[in-house]
């Protein structure tokens, strides 16, 4: 699947599960956006000669996301919707393969069948760790098929070396080191260079304005699912002693979850000018807006495996306070501050501490565009697409 496994001439097909495209765009759809995106990136620059891309999407279904490759090749085939397409749909499309699926799924037929090459991007186990956020049918689904496809995909990939130690060990019997690759999401592409902070925005020689601590509101940011691995319950909490206690505002981006709705929590009357709730919100450049306008990021999560808004906070130069757990850790670095998930007063400690020192202020928008900067998209495809490579 890369250039030194081709010969001149010869074109080498590479089938991608397209089916995130109809998705409604959160951190598993957004990873398969912009891993395509960076293929067909390289491929328009003739990075990766002798290589073909076909991504295949159901035809029936409305496109959320709508691409403009230069070179992937966009098919739309098939009667069938969503799983039901990719399980019984997919497989005779593809034919021979391979088929590289990013989206923690992949036709069962195909895996047991064997004659075709799957490989398959499992990006975490949140559904075994955190069942009440999930559907019992979606809960099912999983139990029945995140096995199969640990144990018959060519090479599995996650997205963390956190992640990949919780697999191995979930699932020692059905996977041998040697198949499961970790693969670091990007986030970073664009990042800022960390130039010292003060009264004018930042630039990076071509791109856009970084805003600095006194162009942005007095407001706190959270992008993300609110369910409880996501600790809904903290982020309402901490979302109202700040509103209550400072003149800090808080805006939540992304779809309300079951577990924050029966958390019984409610924005008090006199704060709901305080707190705004966005909803799912599919467009980039609108979150994007956000980011910049944010004076600080809270990420306090319980569960994560290699998450993107944290790493994109920083990419617009808005610092973060994000949890201490490892996975985290190994993603953010010490460009972050942090703080204890379980602890609400945590939370908002470390967010006033941020808001409210110029000084840690501007050390933690420098660190975090460092930070981003070192995660990459490109880095990614050229990790899986090395190991396509290597298993075929």
């Amino acid at each position: 699947m890369s250039s030194s496994a081709s010969v001149p001439g010869e074109r080498v097909p590479l089938n991608i599960d397209g089916r995130f495209l109809l998705q409604d765009v959160t951190g598993v759809q957004r990873v398969a956006i912009e891993f395509v995106q960076a293929l067909d990136d390289m491929l328009a620059e003739g990075a990766l000669p002798g290589l073909e891309v076909i991504v295949w999407v159901p035809r029936r279904g409305s496109l959320v996301t709508r691409p403009d490759f230069r070179a992937v090749e966009l098919r739309r085939a098939g009667r069938l919707p969503s799983h039901a397409w990719e399980q019984l749909e997919l497989p005779v499309l593809v034919g021979s393969g391979p088929l590289l699926c990013l989206g923690n799924l992949a036709p069962l037929a195909l895996l047991l069948g064997g004659r075709t090459p799957v490989h398959t991007m499992v990006h975490d186990l949140s559904y075994a760790y955190f069942p009440g956020a999930y559907s019992r049918s979606f809960r099912l689904l999983y139990h029945a098929l995140i096995p199969v496809v640990l144990a018959r995909s060519r090479r599995v990939y996650t997205v963390s070396d956190t992640e990949r130690a919780a697999i191995l060990k979930r699932y020692r019997r059905l996977i041998a080191p040697s198949r499961l690759v970790s693969a670091q999401n990007g986030g970073g592409e664009g990042a800022a260079l960390a130039w010292p902070d003060n009264d004018l925005a930042s630039r990076e020689p071509g791109s856009a304005m970084v805003p600095s601590r006194v162009a942005r509101d007095r407001r706190v940011l959270y992008v993300g699912s609110l369910t409880r691995r996501k600790n809904a319950d903290g982020l309402a909490r901490a979302a109202v002693e700040l509103a209550r206690t400072t003149d800090l505002e808080f805006v939540f981006v992304g779809a309300t979850g079951a577990s924050f709705e029966a958390s019984g929590l409610t924005v008090p009357a006199e704060l709901a000018d305080r707190i705004t709730f966005l909803g799912q919100v599919n467009d980039p450049s609108r979150i994007e807006e956000e980011y910049r306008r944010a004076s600080v990021f809270l990420f306090p999560s319980h569960y994560e495996a290699s998450p993107l808004p944290p790493v994109e906070a920083m990419r617009f130069g808005c610092p973060v306070v994000a949890a201490d757990i490892p996975s985290l850790r190994e993603r953010c670095g010490d460009a972050v501050a942090y703080c204890d998930p379980a602890d609400v007063g945590t939370m908002v400690a470390q967010v006033r501490r941020v808001a409210d020192d110029p000084a840690l202020w501007s050390r933690l928008q420098a660190a975090g565009l460092r930070q981003a900067a070192g995660y990459s998209w490109r880095d990614q495809a050229r990790t899986v697409l090395g190991h396509l490579a290597s298993a075929s």
